[in-house]
């Protein structure tokens, strides 16, 4: 497996300009920001504001034809067909591909259109990025998590596409881990979106109201709730989730900033769509799959939906 040295950004709301500023500040002139019509005139004209500094990004137009050692997709899931079509001439025979998107889906559908052998399981956990028009803000950058299904403890061990990117990251200094059980992961991280995401969207509440120091008991009901769904649908899937996962999600929320949101509540607040297809849906779907009850996920996309409507 090549060295990677140019990576291509699709998506750059609040987690591919933020991971992008990480890129380019330690790694420079190795990222591009993918972009087409009015959005790369707009990007020409507005740049980047990342924590209150500009950026200018190197921008690459989707018509234009390039070969980039890795591409790191970090879209919301509902404009994921329009990105995989504006990705048609920038996937080479070697590209590989990350895909940073909430829900356990994206891989699979990327996967069938560019090929499986590109796209590893990945996702980022821990950052409080949030994103309005040009702007994005973080107090945390956040770990990205990747892998193959089930990866050495060796990291020589590692396939070669897991540790090509993971020399990259070194080099970009992007906090990473590659989990022994990355598949558990992946379903660790869709548990804490089905609840958090969901929960604070709907209350329009940040992150301190499920925080130790000050949470509000119903909150917090209702957000392990939706997550115990999620439980039994893994454990039905084979993958093992139980009470100590959440007790960790809880440790991740008490590092993050007490007024940070989740992007689904700022979605809610901004009257955008929202992914309750990725969350709730898929919890309903599954459910329904291996006969078991999910009350509390069927209300929470009856009440987003609603919402939704409403915009």
């Amino acid at each position: 497996m090549k060295e990677i040295k140019k990576v291509l950004i699709a998506g750059a709301g609040s987690i591919g300009s933020m991971v992008a500023s990480t890129i380019q500040k330690n790694s420079p002139n190795t990222v591009s920001i993918l972009a087409g019509g009015e959005r790369l005139e707009r990007y020409k004209t507005q740049g980047f504001i990342i924590n209150n500094e500009k950026c200018s990004f190197s921008l690459t137009d989707v018509n234009s034809h390039t070969d980039p050692d890795l591409v790191i997709i970090a879209c919301k899931f509902h404009h994921l067909s329009l990105v995989i079509s504006d990705l048609q001439n920038h996937i080479g025979k070697d590209t590989l591909i990350l895909s940073l998107l909430n829900g356990i889906s994206s891989e699979e559908i990327i996967g069938a259109a560019f090929g499986e052998h590109r796209i590893p399981l990945a996702m980022i956990v821990g950052t409080d990025a949030g994103h309005k028009e040009n702007v994005t803000t973080y107090s945390k950058l956040g770990t990205i998590f990747f892998g193959d299904p089930k990866n050495s403890l060796v990291p020589h061990l590692w396939s070669p596409r897991i540790q090509a990117i993971s020399n990259f990251f070194n080099k970009a200094h992007i906090a990473y881990e590659v989990p022994q059980n990355m598949l558990n992961r992946l379903w660790f991280k869709f548990m804490m979106n089905v609840g958090l995401n969901q929960i604070t969207a709907i209350l329009r509440q940040p992150y301190k109201f499920l925080k130790s120091s000050s949470r509000i008991p119903e909150t917090a009901e209702l957000f392990d709730a939706a997550m115990n769904e999620v439980i039994l649908i893994a454990n039905a899937e084979n993958i093992l989730l139980n009470e100590s996962d959440i007790t960790e999600i809880y440790r991740i929320i008490d590092s993050l900033a007490d007024e940070g949101k989740t992007s689904m509540c700022q979605d809610v607040e901004a009257g955008r769509k929202t992914e309750v297809e990725l969350f709730s849906l898929t919890v309903m779907q599954l459910g329904q799959k291996h006969g078991i009850p999910v009350p509390v996920n069927t209300i929470l996309f009856r009440m987003l939906r609603s919402i939704e409507e409403s915009f």
